[in-house]
C-alpha cells in the first residue's frame, strides 16, 4: 500500500509532457507526510518526445493546403485558442499533420474537410507545460500541439485514415488543459471539463484560467466548461455533414479526453435539436484517466454532485449511453490507473477492455520505463489498426456491429504476442476471463 502511495504522484506526471513553467504563486506546501517526491531524471527524459517530431513549424503555410480560418499551429498564446480543427496529411514542416479550424457554419474546407466523407474526431487530455515547450524565441507563438505523429512507429497514423477517405478532426483545448498538478494528479484540468468555478484549498481559484507564454490568464475566460465547448464546436463543425454511408461519427478521447468524449456524447444524446445522424454512436476511450475516488491535497469533487467522483460520473453517463445503443470501446496501454488513479470497475462492467502491452518502450523497467510514452500508445495504436490489425479486438477496422458484439462480451483481452514491436500487425490477444 505504501508503495502504491509513493508511485502514484510519480507516475501521473507522465500523463503530460514536462513540468509547467508557471509564473503564478504555488499553492501552500503540503504537510511533510503528504509531499510527493520529484520525478527521477530517467523518467522525465522521454516525456513528450513521442509526438514532438510531428510539431508544426513556422512557415508551414507555404506547403499546407490553404486554410481560410486559422491553422492549429503555430498559434498565438496571447489569446485563447480552443476549437475543432480538421486535419490534412503531414508535410515536412508538420509531420504530425496540418490542422485548420472548422468553419463556424460547417462548410467544406478543400484539402481538410469534405462533408460527404465519414468522420473521426479526437480530443486530447492533460497538457502540463505544453505551451512553454513550444514557444518561438522572442514571440508569444507556440509550435506545440499534440498531433498524430507516432514516434515509436515513425509515421503519422492519421494519414492512414485520410488516404482511406475519412475526415479527421482534433479538438484542441491545450491552453485550458495546461494546468498544474497536485501530488502529480491533474485535478485542475479535470475539473475544467465539468465546471467553470473550481477552486480548492480555501484560496486557490482555478476557474477557467488558461495558459499563455507568461503564465495563467483570467481574461476572457470561457463561460462554459471544456466539455460544453467541445460539444458546441462539434455541433457547428458537423452542421452540414452529408455523408450517407454505413459509418457513424466516431469520437475518441485520450486520457482526460475520455471524460470529454463522454460529456459530449451525453449532451448530444439529450439535445432535441441535434439531428439523429449527428449523435455519435461509437466512442473510443484511449488509455482513459480518472483521478482517485477520494481526492487529496485539499481538492474536492463537490462540482460533480450527486456523483461522488469522476469515475462514477463517467460510468453513469456510459450506462445511459449504452442503453441508447452507443458502442463504447476501451483501450488500455499503461498502468497509470493501476498505480495512481481510479480503475473504474463500474464502467468496466458495461463493456470490454483491450489491454495493450507496449513493452518495446520499457527500457528494461517493465513498470516505470517510458511510462509517458506508453500512455500515448493507445490512440495511436487504434488509428494504425485500421490498416494493420483489422482482426484484432479493439481494431478500428471492425464494423459498428462487430464493435458492439465485442462490447457485449464484457471481458478483458490482453495482448499475447507482438509486445516487442510497435507494429500492430504482429499483435494477438487472449480473453483472460475465459
Amino acid at each position: 500500500m505504501m508503495m502504491r502511495r509513493l508511485l502514484a504522484p510519480l507516475l501521473l506526471l507522465t500523463l503530460g509532457l514536462l513540468p509547467s513553467c508557471d509564473v503564478q504563486p504555488a499553492p501552500e506546501p503540503l504537510p511533510v507526510e503528504e509531499e510527493a517526491p520529484g520525478l527521477p531524471a530517467e523518467m522525465t527524459a522521454t516525456l513528450g518526445e513521442d509526438t514532438r517530431p510531428g510539431d508544426a513549424q513556422p512557415g508551414v503555410q507555404a506547403s499546407a493546403p490553404h486554410c481560410p480560418t486559422q491553422l492549429a499551429a503555430p498559434y498565438d498564446t496571447g489569446r485563447l485558442s480552443v476549437g475543432l480543427y480538421w486535419y490534412a496529411p503531414g508535410v515536412p514542416e508538420a509531420p504530425g499533420g496540418v490542422g485548420c479550424l472548422a468553419q463556424a457554419d460547417g462548410r467544406a474546407i478543400p484539402g481538410y474537410y469534405d462533408p460527404a466523407k465519414p468522420v473521426l474526431i479526437f480530443v486530447h487530455g492533460w497538457q502540463p507545460g505544453l505551451i512553454a515547450q513550444g514557444l518561438v524565441p522572442g514571440t508569444t507563438l507556440s509550435t506545440r500541439r499534440e498531433n498524430f505523429w507516432f514516434g515509436a512507429g515513425g509515421l503519422n497514423v492519421a494519414d492512414l485514415w485520410l488516404r482511406s477517405g475519412w475526415n479527421i478532426g482534433f479538438f484542441h483545448w491545450s491552453q485550458l488543459a495546461d494546468d498544474e498538478h497536485s501530488l502529480g494528479m491533474p485535478f485542475n484540468a479535470q475539473a475544467k471539463i465539468w465546471t467553470t468555478t473550481y477552486g480548492y484549498g480555501g484560496n486557490e481559484q482555478v476557474g477557467m484560467r488558461w495558459k499563455t507564454a507568461w503564465g495563467y490568464s483570467t481574461e476572457d475566460m470561457p463561460r462554459q466548461p471544456a466539455g460544453e465547448l467541445f460539444y458546441e464546436a462539434y455541433r457547428s463543425a458537423l452542421s452540414q455533414w452529408s455523408y450517407d454511408g454505413p459509418e457513424t461519427v466516431r469520437v475518441m478521447g485520450h486520457s482526460l479526453g475520455a471524460q470529454m468524449v463522454l460529456s459530449l456524447a451525453e449532451q448530444a444524446a439529450h439535445d432535441p435539436a441535434l439531428p439523429a445522424r449527428l449523435v455519435p454512436r461509437r466512442l473510443i476511450l484511449a488509455d482513459p484517466y480518472w483521478t482517485p475516488a477520494v481526492p487529496r491535497a485539499g481538492h474536492h469533487y463537490d462540482y460533480l454532485l450527486p456523483d461522488p467522483n469522476p469515475a462514477d460520473r463517467s460510468a453513469r453517463i456510459a450506462s445511459g449511453l449504452v442503453r441508447r445503443g452507443t458502442v463504447i470501446e476501451w483501450l488500455k496501454s499503461s498502468p497509470l490507473l493501476d498505480l495512481g488513479g481510479d480503475n473504474n470497475p463500474g464502467l468496466l462492467s458495461l463493456l470490454t477492455r483491450v489491454d495493450l502491452s507496449p513493452d518495446y518502450l520499457s527500457g528494461g523497467q517493465p513498470l516505470l520505463g517510458s511510462l509517458g510514452e506508453k500512455h500515448m500508445v493507445a490512440p495511436r495504436w487504434y488509428l494504425w489498426s485500421l490498416r494493420d490489425a483489422p482482426h484484432a479486438p479493439g481494431s478500428a477496422a471492425r464494423s459498428l456491429a462487430e464493435a458492439a458484439a465485442l462490447m457485449q462480451e464484457r471481458t478483458v483481452y490482453r495482448q499475447r504476442t507482438g509486445q516487442a514491436t510497435p507494429f500492430p500487425d504482429d499483435d494477438t490477444f487472449v480473453d483472460v476471463r475465459r
